[in-house]
């Protein structure tokens, strides 16, 4: 009956992103031209699953950020460590954090000290177009670290001027603060986008407080024969981290800083366009301190001699100063499509350069350097770098009703040596809107930094680790029309050499290693209905999705507990419900069940199995005009859960805001 009263009383409550639009699926996302290979091919071509989130799914969605969006995707796992956007680890198919690839729009944004790191985006989901997921092993596209599939993320391209105000609030202190301005000029085929977005909060229990800052800047020239484009962004967040990495201290904090530019040109050198060319390059610095015990009034400070002490008299003498870590990451790339009566054949070559400096990561430096703007015995002692060059070759063919993408990609990095990554894709049209499909590719992820160097506070990496390596396979039939689209799928990922962070039976040191051999399968259904086109326009349920994954591993460890590699969700299953009364009125509501096998050490040292759980979300919401104002509750239940080891998770978290536009 509570669950009943509060669901009534949201829905008479009068959504940020609630746009007066049609409620329908996006008409065009059969020919929406994504990046599953690259020769490129629509939505409906596709011979791998693709999930494609439109700008009119992320304006109806009930969340606030990019972490929260991905949650309800099919075979998507994310465990967030903390909420609001401040540290999620993603995985795809049961596959480790560290295996998927993040990009934002096409560049490589896989942090190399740790993939904790690689949701650090400078972007808000007001500047978001789009998001692609690519499921499955995607390295002969992508590159190395794309091991069990790659996640783009496209900003948008403004086409008209306006500016945009938003102010949000809630629960445990939550505010929100933000603005864009939107330069577009039709006639010389130019936009300008710049938007800044700050949110912070007290947090639901101790040292989960937390502060983050935004800055993107986006232009973009249209050209005769292709585009320019060019993107500066800074993500800034601190937060206590209660209990992340380790329950024996468990008064942990963090702080990072990411700083990201991009630049690239998509033209064609014909004038039949036939040669279509895509230079581009990036730099990206990323700054983190991380405190094992939290420096601060209320936790910790520094005594004499060396240490630490809190208030209740805890001294730790051994823990003389926190981590530091800067890493650099810059590259180049230009790929080439050639257009034929053969088919698109693709060619390309791309260079990385990964460097880290450091006080824990790396070999020993021949002299110190000191951290900036950090006490005066900070100082970056150790350092390590390495590069990476990637060649690839791949066609694109269509024969009648058969589509096929065959390539490989030839990689050589300067640590790891050199190798191929073979793949062929392949589907076949059955009928007008069904399609079945299939794909064989091999993957391979390279160790992170941390990885390889890691070693305080009970866990040591291991500079023995060898590459991560698998072969993916899957099959399956896809369904797309104008108002509705699904899938069903099998696959399954032999993997060798699989990297883990583990615990033995009687120890409290946690090891990165290699486990010889990890089969993951899996099967996979879903399906997005308009009911707009079926019940009438007046019916005010619109839009229905669905989806279930089950995995199952051949492997399960024994005699050791397992953070990432098998503790895996086994059963996943999501539906969403986009509701539209009148003109004005609106109402989304999601809702996902996940059971996750593994357990974890519990604060008391005894092994804890993770419970299932069904967790809710529900945004309502009016539109008038240029004002959108909502009312939002995550957690709507107030489920008790934990997605990683002893993180507990918030409950129910209630959010009030409005945000107004400014057209000119």
């Amino acid at each position: 009956m509570k669950q009943f009263i509060l669901s009534a009383t949201l829905l008479l409550s009068g959504s940020l992103y609630a746009q007066n639009e049609p409620d329908t699926l996006d008409a065009n996302l059969c020919t929406v031209e994504i990046t599953a290979n690259r020769g490129r091919s629509t939505f409906q071509e596709a011979a791998r699953k693709v999930t494609v989130i439109t700008r009119a799914e992320i304006e109806q969605a009930p969340v606030q950020t990019v972490n929260e969006l991905l949650e309800y995707v099919a075979n998507v796992d994310v465990r967030q460590r903390g909420q609001n956007g401040i540290q999620a680890d993603i995985s795809l198919r049961g596959a480790s954090f560290e295996q998927t690839l993040i990009l934002l729009n096409g560049i490589k944004m896989t942090d190399p000290q740790t993939g904790h790191h690689s949701l650090n985006l400078p972007v808000a989901l007001m500047d978001i177009e789009r998001i692609e997921v690519l499921h499955g092993g995607a390295s002969r596209v992508y590159g190395p670290n794309a091991f069990a599939g790659a996640i783009n993320i496209i900003t948008k391209n403004p086409k008209y001027s306006e500016a945009t105000a938003r102010l949000a609030g809630g629960e445990f202190g939550y505010n929100e603060q933000g603005a864009s301005v939107t330069l577009a000029h039709p006639e010389t085929s130019h936009s300008h986008q710049f938007s800044i977005l700050r949110n912070a909060g007290d947090g639901f229990m101790r040292n989960t407080d937390f502060e983050q800052l935004n800055l993107f800047w986006q232009s973009e020239v249209d050209l005769k024969k292709g585009n320019a484009f060019f993107n500066l962004g800074q993500n800034e967040k601190a937060f206590g981290s209660q209990n992340f990495y380790s329950t024996r201290y468990p008064h942990q904090f963090e702080e990072t800083k990411t700083q990201f530019a991009s630049v690239g040109l998509n033209t064609y050198l014909t004038k039949n366009n036939r040669i279509r060319v895509s230079p581009r390059a990036y730099y990206r610095r990323h700054y983190d301190r991380f405190e094992l015990f939290r420096e601060g009034e209320g936790y910790y400070s520094r005594i004499p001699g060396g240490g630490f002490a809190s208030n209740e008299g805890d001294t730790v003498t051994w823990y003389t100063g926190h981590n530091y870590h800067r890493t650099d990451v810059y590259g180049a790339e230009i790929s080439a499509n050639a257009y034929s009566k053969l088919g698109v054949t693709s060619f390309g070559y791309e260079y990385r350069y990964e460097g880290v400096v450091s006080n824990a990561l790396g070999e020993d430096l021949d002299t110190p350097e000191n951290v900036v703007n950090e006490h005066p015995s900070a100082q970056y002692t150790k350092a390590i770098n390495r590069e990476n060059i990637s060649y690839y070759l791949e066609h694109n063919f269509t024969v009648k009703k058969l589509f096929v993408s065959a390539g490989v990609m030839y990689n050589v990095n300067t640590a790891f040596g050199e190798e191929f990554f073979p793949g062929v894709d392949a589907s076949y049209s059955l009928t007008d809107v069904w399609s079945a499909y299939g794909s064989v590719n091999r993957s391979f992820r390279m160790p992170s930094f941390t990885d390889l160097y890691y070693n305080l506070g009970g866990a040591v990496g291991s500079e023995d680790l060898m590459p991560e390596e698998s072969i993916n396979y899957e099959g399956g039939f896809k369904y797309t029309q104008k108002m509705s689209y699904g899938h069903v799928a099998y696959f399954r990922r032999e993997g060798k050499n699989l990297i883990d962070w583990i615990r033995f039976a009687g120890s409290d040191t946690t090891r990165a290693a290699n486990l010889t051999e990890v089969t993951i399968n899996g099967l996979e259904a879903d399906v997005n209905y308009n009911l707009e086109g079926v019940l009438g326009e007046n019916f005010p349920l619109k839009r229905v999705s669905a989806s279930y994954m089950y995995l199952w591993a051949d492997t399960a460890s024994t005699n050791f507990e397992s953070n990432y590699v098998l503790d895996f969700l086994q059963h996943k299953a999501d539906v969403g419900l986009h509701f539209k009364f009148g003109s004005t009125l609106f109402l989304d509501y999601q809702i996902s069940y996940q059971d996750r096998v593994g357990e974890f050490t519990n604060a008391q040292g005894d092994e804890e199995a993770y419970e299932p759980i069904l967790l809710s979300d529900i945004r309502v919401g009016a539109n008038y005009e240029n004002l959108n104002v909502f009312i939002a509750a995550s957690n709507l239940f107030n489920v008790r859960y934990n997605d990683i080891g002893n993180v507990q998770q918030p409950g129910r978290w209630v959010k009030l805001g409005a945000t107004v536009k400014f057209p000119w």
